[in-house]
């Protein structure tokens, strides 16, 4: 779905955090977001259902029917309501942005992060022990840790944490000196240019 602007984030951060109420209520709180993670993957890799949930030339009233029939009885009622509230009031193009501000809710409440670690070669078991401590530690939480492998870092390894990023890659260092040495380099030039005009 279409990335969404800051009042759209904080619109949709309203709407989850009342959705997600509504499920700590029932008792069906990850329940729920596997039900809205899974609707929101399906829009995404359907783009016809996506045009027909976002379009402004689609009718609301034959939307709401289309709805009822494809969620009632084959998802729960807390979610085929909640998606019939954002479909009355024109905001399902927030779905996707809805499920991102329900699952930060659903992990702070578990003790739970998300982190996405990337390294130039696949980590040891040993390290991503060693790692996993560092994180809860550093967190206050059970990281969740997603690896990736991208050989460009030379050496290291680029955390994401949330909206946090920190980079210990070679790579990154090797940016920093080079982007030292240019900096260096141009001072240097400058005052020469300044003692040449000035002799």
């Amino acid at each position: 779905m279409n990335p969404v602007d800051d009042i759209g984030v904080a619109i949709a951060a309203v709407y989850a955090k009342a959705f997600f109420s509504l499920a700590e209520s029932a008792g069906t709180r990850d329940d729920t977001f596997a039900e809205l993670r899974d609707l929101v993957d399906y829009v995404n890799h359907t783009p016809a259902f996506e045009h027909f949930l976002i379009s402004s030339s689609v009718d609301v009233e034959k939307r709401r029917s289309t709805l009822e029939k494809a969620l009632r009885g084959k998802s729960s009622d807390l979610l085929a309501d909640f998606v019939q509230v954002l479909n009355r009031k024109g905001r399902l193009e927030l779905l996707e942005q809805i499920r991102e501000q329900y699952r930060l809710l659903l992990e702070d409440a578990q003790k739970r992060v998300e982190v996405t670690v990337t390294s130039a070669t696949a980590l040891s078991e040993e390290t991503k022990t060693s790692l996993m401590t560092a994180l809860k530690s550093y967190t206050g939480a059970d990281p969740v840790l997603t690896q990736s492998v991208d050989p460009s870092l030379t050496g290291g390894m680029m955390l994401h944490i949330g909206d946090t990023k920190i980079d210990f890659s070679v790579a990154s260092k090797l940016k920093n000196y080079q982007d030292a040495l240019q900096t260096r380099a141009t001072r240097e030039l400058q005052g020469g240019r300044r003692f040449f005009q000035e002799g």
